[in-house]
């Protein structure tokens, strides 16, 4: 089968030809049909992982996938020869990732986890769903943002980002997202209440027109720690600021005043679950912002492939 793997941590990403693997006890094969692609691969890719859990050579990488299960290991009882499936499948031992024809992965990933793709969803729409949108979900949840509460989020065009402005949305929340002027029409499609246009203006002077009580909530999906600090006190008091992209220092996060924390993907299996209902049920929808053939993952992951569109998700089509 063709894989894009590596053959030890810090390895240039390549794709080779790999035996097939065979579902042991508790695992499945999945045919895969599209993955997506997330900053945890590269992240895996060059050892920043390492000490997360225990890998594999030569390693497989990619986590985000959707597929058709081939066969089930013995022991499996959630799902069988057929099922349509789509999650991150972050196994441990990590060895065989979604960037491959064919993945085995734990029916309960130890680190990730898997559920059947709502009815109708194509696989490359699927796949598009799992990293980001779980991260978007629990994020929003993290903030506490009551019904008719004002958030502010920051890079709203990125595989996050898309999501949580729907999340936003969805939950009755008036949101203010930061995109650039040829995005900003698509953002507010997505739900997006107000838009302030990067460069425009400086962000704390629009947010004293757009929200001059304070915010109840700042999510910043880029990382910027100058930005954050500089936004701390747009938040109301017991507000909270939190960041995906390890977007907040210890001073920050030592503020007692408001709620700040660099916030990690958490209960994986039940915001899974959560997000394919809200697909289900039409309030969030994957943005997907580029199509790639599988050869291209190497040139997507070392950030060669640039997109005019809203950036969302790249996904491979791998079958």
């Amino acid at each position: 089968m063709r894989a894009i793997s590596i053959e030890r941590f810090g390895d240039t990403p390549e794709l080779r030809k790999l035996p097939v693997p065979e579902p042991g006890l508790g695992q499945l094969q999945v045919t895969i049909e599209a993955a997506a692609i997330n900053p945890l691969d590269v992240a895996i890719a060059s050892g920043a992982l390492e000490w997360l859990g225990e890998y594999r050579f030569p390693l497989t990488l990619g986590l985000d996938g959707a597929g058709t299960v081939t066969a089930i290991g013995d022991d499996v009882t959630r799902f069988r020869v057929g099922d349509r499936v789509v999650g991150q499948f972050w196994s441990q031992p990590l060895h065989f990732g979604t960037f491959a024809e064919v993945c085995v992965v734990q029916a309960e990933p130890a680190l990730g986890a898997l559920a059947t793709i709502p009815t109708g969803m194509a696989s490359h729409m699927a796949a598009a769903l799992p990293t980001a949108g779980m991260t978007a979900l629990g994020a929003i949840e993290h903030t506490q943002v009551p019904e008719g509460g004002t958030l502010l989020i920051i890079g709203a065009t990125g595989g996050v980002g898309t999501f949580a402005v729907q999340a936003a949305a969805a939950r009755g929340i008036r949101t203010i997202a930061t995109a650039s002027a040829q995005h900003a029409e698509q953002v507010r499609e997505l739900g997006a209440t107000e838009i302030v246009v990067r460069g425009a203006q400086p962000l704390d002077q629009a947010l004293r027109q757009l929200a001059p009580e304070g915010l109840d909530a700042v999510l910043d999906l880029v990382g910027d720690r100058s930005l954050t600090s500089s936004l701390a006190g747009t938040v109301k008091d017991g507000g909270a600021l939190l960041s995906t992209a390890f977007g907040l220092d210890d001073q920050l996060m030592a503020d007692a005043r408001i709620h700040a924390a660099n916030y990690s993907l958490d209960r994986k299996p039940e915001r899974l679950g959560e997000l394919t209902k809200l697909v289900t049920a039409g309030s969030i929808r994957p943005v997907i912002g580029t199509v790639l053939p599988l050869g291209e993952a190497p040139r997507a992951l070392a950030g060669d492939l640039r997109t005019a569109r809203l950036c969302g998700k790249t996904v491979l089509q791998v079958g």
